[in-house]
């Protein structure tokens, strides 16, 4: 469904009341309406609809002094045109001032649909584009960030790493009954090898390939390789637990 905005300019209440119930709110779209012109003129110019549909022949301003009217401010809405007796002049005039589509009054919800999604084709592509980009910023924003944090933290484990080992190996020969000391360092240690998997993974989802959630949304199946290189690190500790039993 669409969230898209759309301003009905038309002083026929009956018709533009039927436009909308009938036609656009059953697409999804937001619509507002305006009685006349002028009033269509300062509601398009202060709330910046998506689209308009615009009348010809309405009291105070005609659909072409709207149309001249709304070139002259920062409302670069698309205009759909539509009048019940139409001519060559009137639509050459109005095709002059930027309308996107000329409809004749009576139509149908097909010719209508077809003329909408017609001159918000533009506007949509631009949007998807705008949002690709977005997404593409956000998505090397967070790769650059796991890859600078992994260095980090890889460095801080060389050294903590490090030190355990020089411990452990030092341990036995000067406590030798200091036992419960010496299981806390075997804990250190695999503590260390769990950060070292949560490492992996960072590095990894900076090239990982994503996955579908929720049938469209694409995201990074974090926990399932976090679990992957988590129960690596049990595999390698069980043979050393079962020769410290014996």
């Amino acid at each position: 469904m669409s969230q898209e905005t759309i301003l009905v300019v038309d002083d026929n209440q009956k018709f533009a009341q039927s436009l909308i119930k009938y036609m656009l709110l059953p697409l999804g779209y937001k619509v507002a309406h305006a009685k006349n012109g002028q009033i269509g003129l300062d509601m398009a110019v202060k709330h910046q609809p998506d689209l308009i549909l615009l009348d010809m022949n309405m009291p105070r301003m005609t659909g072409l002094g709207v149309l001249a009217a709304l070139r002259q401010t920062d409302c670069d809405a698309p205009v759909i045109f539509m009048t019940a007796e139409g001519s060559e002049n009137v639509a050459v005039e109005a095709f002059r001032l930027g309308v996107k589509d000329y409809l004749v009054k009576p139509f149908s919800p097909d010719e209508l649909q077809q003329a909408v999604d017609s001159a918000l084709q533009e506007i949509r592509l631009t949007r998807q584009k705008e949002k690709l980009e977005r997404d593409l910023l956000i998505s090397e924003t967070v790769r650059q960030t796991v890859v600078t944090l992994s260095h980090y933290l890889n460095n801080y484990l060389v050294v903590l790493n490090g030190n355990i080992f020089l411990a452990q190996e030092g341990l036995p020969a000067q406590l030798p009954n200091h036992a419960e000391l010496i299981e806390t360092l075997e804990e250190c240690e695999i503590s260390v090898a769990k950060i070292e998997a949560v490492i992996k993974v960072l590095q990894k989802i900076t090239n990982v390939k994503l996955t579908a959630y929720h049938g469209q949304v694409k995201m990074l199946d974090i926990e399932n390789a976090l679990k992957k290189e988590l129960q690596k690190i049990k595999l390698r500790t069980k043979p050393r637990q079962a020769d410290d039993n014996n």
